[in-house]
């Protein structure tokens, strides 16, 4: 077991942790330790595995949830994949989504972990994963044992993250410190968000506790409630099942916003991805990991062949002053995307380097957004820190106008690798423009540009821009996206040298534009933002713009640059009218506008149909210049629904991105009629 420094807290305040008996970590806010000093694992055994008949459960399952209502330090995820993994039987698959308002660090984890050596194959993968920096509030997702398990962890109160959550549970570990002393959590409110939440076919739920408000909550909440001999000295402990739903309760489930409810999904043997971009990579890799046979279709001749394909992108972070939907959104895509990459990198898959970014303050607006960002995460140097101007200058390496804040754990991407890594494993069908989907009787039929078909597949993804624009299902959606030409410039290694007597740029640098550190020798600059001019020849007006940019933060450095001896790139990026990206069931335009005419009205929900969709089409794309930060986890969110696993997301962040979301507001505010 790696040797962790547990944390010092004195302040009894909700979060902080002391230590009783070396390892066992104790809340002076719930007064109660996390796990009993002597026997936590085998009372984690005894209580939920035991309580919710695993590893039976599972047997024979392709997939199998759990919901847990405290994470703690892991300690009922872990006994929970040990049983997992040891069961020649178990599902093909183990999803576990847990909520924990007051999340550990990492250093506490790997204490508290010392007390479970028969754990530590699964506990170090456990930390490995664990962020090292301050975890924000929402949803994270961690993948676990080979692309097998997958770990949803819901950063906030449990009541309100399970509320907001679409879940699939089959069994319900309820857990968190006793009703006597957390009284808030054990409410009405979230045994019906549980119960909300569960399968329709049925799910169970066991927890340590015997309390009648605990009793009383779940029978009011539709579950069968008995009593099973607690653990050890515990006289009774709560056992209990949530009966499948019919048919025809299942036909009578209204949703608040039906308009957003997913299409059933059959899980898919077969995938046709349109676009061998970042985002089509993305998604193949997702699709791939959950065992299905994926086949990648790309007009051009190589994969990355847009903007995935510049040498060198910002990993950067795109927090937020108000933690609104978009910085929500992003903020939980730098997570995915910066795990993924991190891992691909230590295996030397991908070029990459963490070596952090500096955004430096270039005018009043930017100082303000800094400040207030600064008032959000106050005391969060692991995340972000305020710099003035010398300290900006010595994390850059080169003399700065003004500070700004930094970003430790932001880098740069060398984003023909990440598609390379992505598409390992994957069929590659290049040259192949896709003009049609079709349907025979076994599924989705392809037709490329020259003729040829393609399949028949049990779904398809369009992750290509232009693609969505012009393929039949989807062509409603060019109202909505705009094409932005970018182009990059490049200057040799050594002109830094020449100028200011060293080479050496330690981190990016953002500011009205970016700079990267060398990579091969080669420093990285721009970029323009041109809205719709789809052409990708290299101009020299273009490295003008990019070298007046680079003239308000390195003058001296600019003054040597010519436009016609800079290399570069230009390459065409998708952005949407919201500035979210396209996430989603294809939405059957028609249908829409027949199902929901007058929303105008405010009519109540009730009324209406759940969403009609083309069916097994889907939509991944509109990123923007935020690929890196948001395409990984958009794979992951479109791989989950396709194959009828937990989302990674909550429902509100999922609406966000929801394809019909333009179609809901143009009829809302009278844009379109049906």
């Amino acid at each position: 077991m790696t040797s962790g420094t547990p944390s010092k807290n004195t302040d009894s305040v909700a979060g902080d942790i002391t230590w009783r008996d070396g390892n066992v970590p104790f809340s002076p806010h719930f007064g109660d330790v996390y796990f009993s000093p002597k026997d936590g694992l085998a009372e984690a055994r005894y209580v939920f595995l035991d309580g919710n008949n695993l590893p039976a459960a599972w047997q024979t399952r392709d997939n199998f949830t759990i919901g847990e209502t405290g994470f703690g330090t892991g300690l009922n995820f872990l006994a929970a994949w040990q049983c997992w993994a040891r069961d020649p039987k178990r599902s093909k698959r183990l999803h576990f989504v847990t909520v924990e308002k007051y999340p550990l660090s990492r250093d506490d984890m790997i204490c508290a972990h010392q007390s479970w050596p028969e754990l530590s194959d699964f506990s170090h993968q456990l930390v490995d994963i664990w962020p090292k920096e301050t975890v924000l509030p929402g949803a994270h997702r961690f993948i676990l044992g080979d692309g097998a398990i997958s770990l949803t962890v819901l950063i906030g109160d449990a009541t309100d993250c399970f509320g907001d959550y679409d879940g699939t549970v089959d069994c319900w570990f309820l857990d968190g410190f006793t009703p006597s002393r957390n009284a808030d959590m054990w409410q009405p409110k979230l045994f019906d968000a549980l119960a909300s939440a569960s399968n329709d076919d049925g799910a169970t739920l066991a927890t340590f506790s015997s309390a009648r408000i605990a009793r009383d909550g779940l029978k009011d909440a539709g579950f069968t409630v008995s009593k099973r001999r607690g653990f050890n000295h515990k006289r009774d402990m709560i056992i209990a099942t949530l009966p499948a739903k019919t048919p025809s309760e299942v036909g009578l489930k209204i949703a608040d916003e039906p308009w957003f409810v997913l299409p059933k999904a059959r899980p898919p043997r077969s995938v046709a991805v349109i676009g061998a971009g970042m985002a089509g990579a993305a998604c193949a890799q997702a699709l791939l990991q959950r065992g299905c046979d994926v086949d990648l279709f790309e007009k051009n001749t190589h994969t990355a062949s847009a903007a995935s394909g510049n040498a060198v992108a910002m990993l950067e972070p795109y927090l937020t002053v108000d933690n609104a939907i978009m910085g929500r959104f992003y903020e939980a895509g730098f997570r995915f995307s910066h795990h993924m990459i991190k891992r691909l990198a230590e295996a030397g898959l991908v070029d990459a380097d963490f070596c952090g970014v500096l955004s430096m303050v270039t005018d009043p607006r930017t100082q303000e957004r800094q400040n207030g960002l600064m008032a959000r995460l106050p005391d969060k140097p692991d995340l972000v820190k305020a710099l003035n101007r010398d300290e900006a200058s010595a994390a850059f390496g080169l003399p700065l106008p003004a500070g700004g804040l930094f970003y430790p754990n932001a880098g740069w991407v060398n984003p023909p690798s990440f598609v390379n890594a992505m598409s390992d494993g994957i069929t590659i069908h290049l040259s192949k423009e896709i003009v049609t989907i079709s349907d025979d009787t076994s599924g989705k039929v392809l037709t490329s540009r020259d003729g040829a078909q393609h399949g028949p597949f049990d779904a398809v993804i369009i992750a290509g821009a232009t693609e969505t624009g012009q393929l039949s299902q989807t062509a409603w959606l060019s109202a909505h996206m705009q094409p932005v030409r970018g182009q990059i410039s490049t200057f040799p290694q050594s002109l830094v040298r020449d100028v200011h007597g060293q080479d050496h740029i330690h981190c990016v640098l953002s500011h009205t534009g970016y700079i990267t550190p060398a990579r091969k020798g080669v420093h990285v600059f721009g970029a323009t933002f041109a809205r719709d001019d789809t052409q990708t020849d290299l101009r020299e007006s273009d490295h003008a713009v990019n070298i007046a940019q680079l003239a308000g933060v390195l003058p001296d450095m600019a003054k040597m640059l010519s436009p016609g001896d800079l290399g570069g790139r230009a390459a065409l990026r998708t952005v949407t009218t919201d500035h979210l990206p396209i996430v989603g069931p294809a939405p059957d335009y028609d249908a829409f506008l027949s199902a929901y005419p007058d929303l105008d009205k405010g009519k109540n929900y009730a009324r209406y149909f759940n969403a009609p969709y083309h069916k097994d089409v889907y939509i991944c794309t509109g990123f923007g210049a935020r690929g890196l930060i948001a395409a990984p986890l958009a794979a992951e969110i479109l791989a989950s629904e396709i194959c009828a696993m937990p989302l990674p997301l909550e429902k509100q962040l999922m609406h966000a991105i929801h394809p019909a979301r333009f179609i809901i507001r143009g009829l809302k505010r009278r844009q379109i009629t049906a």
